[in-house]
């Protein structure tokens, strides 16, 4: 393919030529193995460009299949900027995003139970689901443990069709047909279900299967190393028969095993497709050199992977630091210290602190609070997951699609119209009788003296309100403004009477206005299943003033000037689950890789001799990745911040137990003296407080 159009726009000068040649690929099944910072995003845009430019294809032929709408978003804004000119782009998006609108065009195609508004359902919105059926079936939650049945459906959804499903205890293949058809019965789906549905009809729908295929005359998948059985199923009917597949991936950077991605699918690409051409980009663009060879030093320990060196003509920067702690309080005091007394360097936005597990963020906040360090935790407990937000999605899920039981179940008694247990239930076998919705089921009760007069008045209420919001839709057009009235009619405000959480229920209506405002016509369903569609790392702000913190599994496709990993302990990182296989094991070694390949000029790593868990203290060993590191001369270990605690400086206090004196000069003014306390807690206490040990 000439793509001398696309060059004019972008000196050859700023490529380097295994990039230029992965551009110029011209047709067939293409493999793009893109090392960390090896500007793989530059070339899958400058690829979609060129065949735009040369008029090889429309905007609309291209399908684009990413794992983050982050990814999505800036592909599509640099296409634009090199372009010039604003295009539509309908088909680049996730690969839960294009399941999710391709069935809703085809909504029809799915069966009489499903229509184009039907719900998705959450991970908390399936558990609540799988209770209700374990519960239902009466069976023990403790043998069939909800979590344990979502993360099983989830895995089958992963890998098989439905039909080719297998369970060895029949009470769980009876709780994975009851879960399917109350969702079905429903119009919802989970996350699963989207791309599942969307390749079973590419399996059993010939004529869909043809017009997909005619549809798109270019397939690009990024992060290709993280894609499912499934999803690998459908790129392979999607890009035929041409197989003009782009797939560009990083083999070393595979960390979603536990959710189902196949690392196989990466590592035998030209064995499923064997007229491939493989494009190696080796070049980082992101690292000092002392960043990228001691991050090659760990991955070449692993044996699942393919052949690829990476290296950096960045200028050379400063040793990658490896610190251990006397305790995770330690480290955590240590790490915060170090980034407040290093602000004018590196701005508290450029900096990232990660770690293997949620929990150890508590200590590190208890820490950066301490010392005014501003920061924000990505991947706890979301937004849209805090109750009075739920309550309000809940409203606007059960408007929308008033089959959807979980979000029935939710609202009915929000605020609270009188409707126990027993009525609910009542409600439920009127509903399970009939060919109504749950709406239609209201107000069936209402026109047959169902409820007590009370109830009866909340209820006639609940349901005109609803009419009423719809009324206001059509001659308003308004979601935001028409939602704030329903609230408010209902009594919501009122019921909350908080100022924390009405804040949060005024965020969401900015957030919906927000999205009013950059959509020509506004829909109740698509706003909803943009929020269901979402990732934490989207809501990013590149301009926000805050430390990040968040699990390495969050950071993949990040970078940050300045990167801490903390608790690099054996048992915890790896992960005591990895250590007794060897792919698990590798699986956790691509993870530390990502974790210290996000860095691009300052790089620490740390451990601890103990750690606080559950409760208890456990004591640590380093783990077997710095081993394999710290022979590396890029690599500078540093002493322990503390000084060694003197004996002698034994000390116990009648409240916080026992510690060590941390500073021996006295306030004489006050006569109080600095003690850390075993607990971990460091105080100022007064002198004739403690006694000696």
């Amino acid at each position: 393919m000439d793509n001398s159009n696309i060059f004019t726009l972008i000196s050859k000068d700023k490529l380097n030529k295994n990039q230029i040649d992965a551009i110029s690929h011209s047709s067939g099944p293409a493999l793009v193995l893109a090392g960390a910072g090896s500007g793989k995003t530059r070339v899958l845009t400058l690829k979609i460009t060129s065949l735009i430019k040369d008029k090889l294809c429309g905007s609309n032929q291209i399908l684009g299949l990413t794992f983050t709408n982050k990814a999505a978003n800036e592909m599509k804004a640099r296409i634009e900027r090199i372009l010039g000119s604003k295009l539509d782009f309908p088909w680049v998006g996730t690969f839960h995003s294009i399941s999710y609108k391709i069935l809703r065009i085809n909504s029809v195609m799915l069966g009489s139970t499903f229509n184009s508004s039907f719900s998705i359902y959450d991970p908390s919105d399936q558990l609540k689901l799988l209770k209700k059926i374990i519960k239902d079936l009466g069976l023990d939650n403790n043998k069939y443990d909800p979590s344990r049945m979502r993360g099983k459906i989830d895995s089958l959804k992963n890998t098989y069709l439905y039909d080719e499903w297998e369970f060895e205890d029949e009470k769980e293949l009876e709780i994975a047909k009851k879960y399917q058809s109350t969702l079905e019965q429903s119009n919802s789906m989970d996350f699963g279900d989207l791309i599942l549905k969307f390749y079973e009809l590419m399996t059993k729908n010939e004529s869909f299967k043809i017009k997909m295929q005619n549809l798109f005359k270019y397939v690009f998948v990024d992060e290709y190393q993280d894609t499912n059985v499934i999803q690998f199923k459908l790129i392979n009917l999607l890009a035929s028969p041409e197989k003009n597949l782009f797939a560009v991936g990083d083999e070393d950077q595979s960390i979603y095993g536990w959710r189902g991605a196949n690392i196989d699918n990466i590592l035998n690409f030209k064995k499923y497709f064997p007229e491939t051409k493989i494009y190696k980009l080796e070049q980082n663009y992101r690292s000092t050199p002392q960043i990228l060879n001691v991050s090659n030093s760990l991955i070449m320990n692993n044996s699942e992977r393919l052949e690829k060196k990476m290296w950096t003509n960045n200028l050379a920067g400063s040793m990658v630091d490896l610190q251990e702690y006397p305790d995770d309080r330690e480290e955590a005091r240590s790490i915060a210290h170090k980034i407040y007394i290093n602000k004018k360097k590196y701005k508290y936005k450029d900096v990232a602190v990660f770690y293997r597990t949620n929990a150890q963020s508590r200590v590190l906040e208890e820490e950066f609070r301490k010392l005014g360090v501003q920061y924000r935790i990505f991947g706890s407990i979301s937004f849209y997951e805090r109750s009075e937000v739920k309550d309000c999605l809940s409203y606007l899920k059960f408007i929308s699609n008033p089959n959807d039981e979980i979000a029935f179940d939710r609202i009915i008694n929000i605020p609270s119209r009188g409707i126990g247990k027993k009525t609910l239930e009542k409600i439920k076998a009127i509903f399970q009788n009939s060919e109504e919705n749950f709406l239609q089921t209201l107000e069936t009760c209402l026109n047959s003296n169902f409820f007590t007069k009370k109830t009866f008045v909340s209820i006639s209420k609940l349901v005109e309100e609803i009419r009423s919001f719809k009324l206001n839709l059509v001659t308003n057009n308004s979601i935001s403004e028409s939602f704030e009235l329903f609230l408010k009619n209902i009594s919501y405000f009122d019921f909350l009477n908080d100022e924390d959480r009405l804040g949060n229920v005024s965020e969401l209506l900015n957030f919906i206005s927000e999205y009013e405002q950059g959509i020509d016509k506004p829909d109740i369903n698509e706003f909803l299943n943009s929020i269901m569609l979402s990732s934490s790392i989207d809501q990013m702000n590149s301009d926000s003033s805050y430390v990040t913190l968040m699990t390495v599994h969050l950071a993949k496709g990040l970078e940050f000037p300045s990167v801490y990993v903390v608790g690099l302990e054996e048992g915890l990182f790896p992960h005591s689950r990895a250590m007794y296989s060897v792919g698990e094991l590798e699986e956790e070694r691509r993870l530390c890789y990502v974790a210290m390949t996000r860095a691009i000029d300052y790089l620490h790593l740390s451990y601890c001799r103990l750690r606080r868990q559950f409760g208890s203290i456990i004591y640590s060993n380093s783990s077997q990745f710095l081993d394999e590191i710290s022979s590396c001369e890029e690599v500078n270990i540093l002493k322990d911040d503390q000084k060694d605690l003197d004996e002698s400086n034994r000390v116990f206090h009648y409240k916080f137990g026992q510690g060590y004196l941390v500073d021996s000069n006295v306030d004489e003014y006050d006569e109080v003296v600095m003690v850390e306390f075993d607990s971990g807690y460091r105080k100022k206490v007064f002198i004739a407080d403690l006694e000696e040990v």
